[in-house]
């Protein structure tokens, strides 16, 4: 089970491995021009190369035993799952401890994890369980008056969540899953904060480190070491950025760039510390709030109105409208992982259209690129705060440069790996939340054709429910449309680069410069393989997906036709069936 909300320790905790100034200079030492530094791994030793990430993969495997785990009512029936699953005791103790499947022990989880675990998300879970069970199993007269379409949508959408936490674990890394039933502190809830999308995620610049050893995973993904891979800028650009107070790992200035060069890292990491370091807007949390209220109010107030019991007349009943509201007000985190979700595309997009700017003149203002940490009375920190608040001029990347296209395509293809793992969760869990979406469609359709017994609250329920959800979602496909979209623009604009090229070219040619036109010629030809790389990795082989399709306009358009298709069918269903409600709103009572 994991834990929705669990405070960070803000430590730089590095819960891969652990990376130093010292160990940065020797692999910049080993790397002394980019090609090596291109190809990590055939550079480094052998004996390094295992310490390297590889890019991250899907195991079926965890998802499925997670998908149990979390499926199982905790303290009970989940750890008795993970004692038959797990090779041993010990290891069971762990993995539920650190999973909150059965947490028991400070150890592994902090007091604070405890309170939440064992006053909310405990007895939430059971009373919901329970809820369910008395409504398929009790005697039909102590629940005659509660829907079972109603207790069925609030167990689906609370099952949500198992789904979700369950593609996560599908996406942690071998290493992690190895520390998952080891004693602390080989793991622990900082850890695992630092994992979650709504937590570590939504917020890096409040767990240090976070940022830094996301960078340092993609880099070691794609077998590059952006800092011995240089961009060359004009001098007193340079300058200014030589002085910028920065993490270590990632300097401007590093042994082997010269007075006119700057370490491809330091851009990036500029790049990412300036952008994720942006909150999540306000309004988001507002528009959560306005669809949780009239989702956990619609039935309650509907009931009233056609004069029956809000919470129903026996005590099995009111049991059940209980534990049916506990579920729609616990399954409201779900939502928020869709707003989430948009503003990570968000993010994604921001990052690249300024990887694009540092390319077209005059390029990205300083004051724009640089991250300014925000002073602290902390005395030992990794980030240093600057006082030059307001740089002046603008960092440009002229990709005339053969050795500034090569950087510039080394920080692309890092940047679209870096953080891939919530990347590639992130799109899980947006389909997830259509799936849903559509499966409620389903039961709206199901209900009218076979003139099933239900009370109006339910159809009211659903309505909302699926306008809810696919609002949300079709809000996070546009996003993800527009981080697709860049793809294209940023292609159009190397096309324009490569015709300028040509053109220069011809001009070298014809004024006998053979220095400058073996130059642009180098530069030509890499900016050809780099226009051809993205269109095939970022437009073809990797693009944004939703439910396994590439997002683009399209994936919009089929949503929104699915939705409206399900409406109609289903007003077709009331409407040739005849189904008329009696004084109470319930039809076939």
């Amino acid at each position: 089970m994991d834990k929705a909300f669990s405070p960070a320790d803000n430590e730089a905790v590095k819960h891969h491995k652990k990376t130093s100034k010292t160990t940065d200079t020797q692999t910049q030492a080993q790397f002394a021009n980019s090609l090596q530094a291109a190809k990590l791994r055939a550079s480094s030793p052998k004996d390094k190369i295992d310490s390297y990430h590889t890019p991250v993969q899907f195991s079926w495997r965890q998802f499925l035993i997670t998908l149990i785990y979390e499926n199982l009512p905790p303290v009970i029936f989940a750890p008795l799952a993970v004692l038959l699953i797990e090779s041993s005791t010990s290891k069971a103790w762990h993995v539920m401890n650190h999973r909150g499947l059965f947490m028991c022990s400070l150890k592994h989880n902090a007091r604070g994890n405890h309170i939440f675990c064992w006053l909310m998300m405990y007895p939430i879970y059971w009373l919901v369980f329970s809820a369910l069970m008395m409504r398929l199993f009790a005697p039909v007269e102590l629940v005659q008056n509660v829907d079972l379409f109603q207790m069925v949508l609030a167990y689906l959408f609370f099952s949500l969540r198992a789904l979700i936490v369950s593609v996560k674990y599908g996406y942690y890394r071998p290493e992690d899953y190895a520390r998952l039933n080891q004693p602390a502190p080989e793991w622990s809830g900082d850890k695992t904060d630092r994992l979650l999308v709504a937590g570590g995620w939504s917020r890096p610049s409040k767990y240090p480190g976070l940022i830094e050893d996301g960078l340092t995973c993609a880099m070691n993904e794609n077998d590059v070491a952006l800092q011995s891979i240089h961009f060359t800028v004009a001098t007193h650009t340079n300058g200014q950025l030589q002085q910028h107070k920065t993490d270590q790992r990632f300097t401007a200035k590093t042994p082997h760039n010269n007075n006119d060069q700057v370490a491809s890292g330091f851009v990036l990491h500029q790049i990412l510390r300036t952008v994720y370091n942006l909150k999540p807007p306000t309004a988001y949390g507002l528009f959560l709030m306005a669809c949780v209220i009239p989702i956990l109010l619609c039935t309650f107030l509907l009931r009233l109105t056609y004069g029956v019991e809000a919470f129903g007349a026996t005590g099995f009943e009111t049991i059940i409208f209980i534990g049916c509201g506990f579920g729609f007000l616990a399954s409201m985190t779900s939502l928020n992982f869709g707003l989430i979700c948009a503003h990570d595309f968000n993010r994604r997009a921001a990052t690249l259209k300024k990887l694009g700017q540092l390319i077209q003149y005059p390029g990205l203002r300083l004051a724009e690129f640089l991250y300014h940490q925000p002073p602290t009375q902390e005395s030992d920190k990794t980030i240093e705060a600057d006082s030059n608040q307001d740089p002046k001029g603008h960092l440009f990347i002229d990709l005339n440069q053969p050795s500034n296209v090569f950087a510039w395509m080394m920080c692309r293809k890092t940047l679209r790996s870096f953080g891939e793992a919530f990347y590639l969760r992130i799109q899980a869990y947006n389909s997830i939340l259509l799936f849903y979406a559509i499966s409620c469609m389903v039961i709206l359709n199901m209900i009218a054709w076979t003139q099933a017994r239900h009370h109006v609250s339910t159809i009211y329920l659903i309505i909302l429910i699926v306008v809810v959800i696919s609002s949300i979602c079709i809000f996070t496909i546009s996003k993800a449309t527009k981080l697709q979209t860049l793809s294209s623009s940023q292609r159009d604009q190397l096309q324009n680069q490569l015709f300028l090229l040509e053109q220069e070219l011809m001009n070298a040619e014809n004024a006998e410069m053979p220095a400058l036109y073996k130059q642009i010629q180098q530069a030509k030809v890499l900016l050809q393989q780099v226009d051809e790389s993205i269109h095939f990795h970022e437009l073809i082989h990797k693009p944004v997906k939703v439910m396994g399709y590439p997002t683009t306009q399209n994936v919009v358009s089929s949503a929104l036709g699915i939705i409206l298709t399900g409406f109609v069918l289903a007003g077709k269903g009331f409407s040739g069936a005849g189904i008329v409600y009696d004084l109470h709103g319930w039809f076939n009572y």
